[in-house]
């Protein structure tokens, strides 16, 4: 009877995705669960259900399909149409090697690269978050291109018009890695959300940091936070959180704690402007308030209230803030 109920659950559970109507980065916040509707609380409580009786049979397994799932992107709605200003774009593309959490074979990123008329020599890099794609930045391209910078911006794996399984910061950030080498060098970035925490990442460790900016748009400043909403979100008992963490630390090699804004960009050197939302809901302001009060100088605060965690890199006076910041 075990190795029955071992075998169905895994069977039924290994290839877990969350359907269209799933959006986990609008989700792994409990406050915003009441706006659910009818269908997403049946395919959430069908998860939960997989994931607490599979979690009795085997915690690692149980575990390793958690973490599976937080790394999957929900499956793409309908083709957006493309804005006016993409079509005047070059599209490109990056092969990256491996597939996600899978190291074999490879996927292609599809981007798009602009060249201004009067350049100065400045090449920038917009990173979208989860859940999000290329064309919401269509308001960065113009100025930036008025302002002389050459422009890149990339769907991210499993994204937009980019192929790929999974996505997390690892899997971003060599992704990003391969954009560089491929159509770098890249002197300004900008990223919101997983795009943002992943730039953290990327700066820790890239050479020369006066000669780069960092735009960092409501970054996850605390992992440890998103992943305590993931567990609410998912009902996922002691045992299974364990074993999720096990996972994590066996992929990544490094402690959650690791994988956090403000430890990543602290000692960078270079400039940064550091955007966030007192009202952000995904990642919450609180977490950032006790970094913000003890960061070095190199580091400038736009705090920004009412826009939550979307609306805040939309809005045109936090763009001219950053145009702003890029130009000085």
């Amino acid at each position: 009877m075990f190795w029955f109920l071992y075998n169905f659950l895994y069977r039924n559970t290994k290839k877990i995705k969350p359907p269209p109507y799933l959006d986990l980065s609008l989700y792994l916040n409990n406050g915003i669960m009441a706006k659910q509707g009818f269908s997403e609380r049946i395919y959430l409580q069908y998860l939960r259900t997989k994931f607490k009786t599979l979690g009795l049979v085997s915690p690692p397994l149980a575990g390793k399909l958690a973490f599976q799932l937080f790394c999957t992107p929900y499956p793409k709605y309908k083709k957006r149409k493309a804005p006016a200003i993409f079509h005047q774009g070059k599209k490109i593309q990056v092969k990256v090697n491996g597939n996600g959490l899978d190291p074999i074979g490879s996927s292609i990123l599809n981007g798009f690269e602009w060249n201004p008329n009067k350049p100065n020599g400045k090449t920038v890099l917009i990173a979208h978050g989860y859940a999000s794609f290329a064309y919401k930045f269509e308001q960065y391209i113009p100025p930036l291109l008025k302002m002389g910078c050459r422009v890149l911006c990339f769907d991210a794996p499993g994204h937009g018009l980019s192929q790929g399984k999974y996505i997390n910061i690892v899997i971003y950030q060599e992704a990003i890695q391969a954009i560089i080498e491929e159509h770098g060098p890249i002197d300004y970035f900008i990223g919101h959300s997983l795009g943002a925490i992943t730039l953290a990442m990327l700066a820790e460790n890239l050479a020369n940091p006066m000669n780069h900016k960092f735009v960092l748009i409501a970054p996850a400043t605390k992992t440890t936070t998103t992943f305590s909403n993931y567990y609410a979100l998912m009902h996922l008992n002691e045992t299974v959180k364990t074993a999720f963490i096990e996972e994590l630390q066996k992929y990544t090699h490094h402690p959650v704690s690791f994988f956090e804004a403000d430890r990543a960009i602290e000692k960078y050197t270079g400039p940064v402007l550091w955007i966030h939302d007192q009202d952000d809901m995904v990642c919450p302001y609180k977490d950032l308030i006790e970094f913000k009060n003890k960061a070095p100088e190199n580091i400038k605060f736009l705090t920004t209230n009412g826009l939550g965690h979307n609306k805040v890199y939309k809005t045109q006076e936090v763009i001219d803030k950053i145009m702003a910041f890029l130009a000085s």
